[in-house]
């Protein structure tokens, strides 16, 4: 059985809401756990399991930044633009 559009905006609105708050959760969190990753490299000798352990966060960072700053805004924008869309043409048909 499909869902009505009004079924499928609710849900769109919905999953949008979701996504802005794990994206603005996951860029606070990238901050905090950045604080945290220079606290313990700065009390860390520089050896092998120092060495493995930034090279690991670097990796996790990079990913997390990229989702924070470039993949989530591309995906809200996505999201919005289709959005108005299904709106718009909602408002037409009444």
């Amino acid at each position: 059985m499909m869902a009505s559009l009004d079924e499928t905006y609710e849900q769109m609105t919905s999953f949008n809401r979701a996504l802005e708050g794990f994206s603005d959760v996951l860029a606070a969190s990238l901050v905090d756990l950045t604080s945290f990753h220079n606290e313990a490299m700065a009390a860390w000798d520089v050896d092998q399991s120092s060495q493995r352990y930034n090279a690991s966060w670097e990796e996790l960072s990079e990913a997390l930044r990229l989702w924070s700053e470039q993949d989530a805004p591309v995906y809200r924008e996505f999201i919005a633009d289709k959005l108005m869309i299904l709106q718009e043409y909602m408002e037409a048909g009444r």
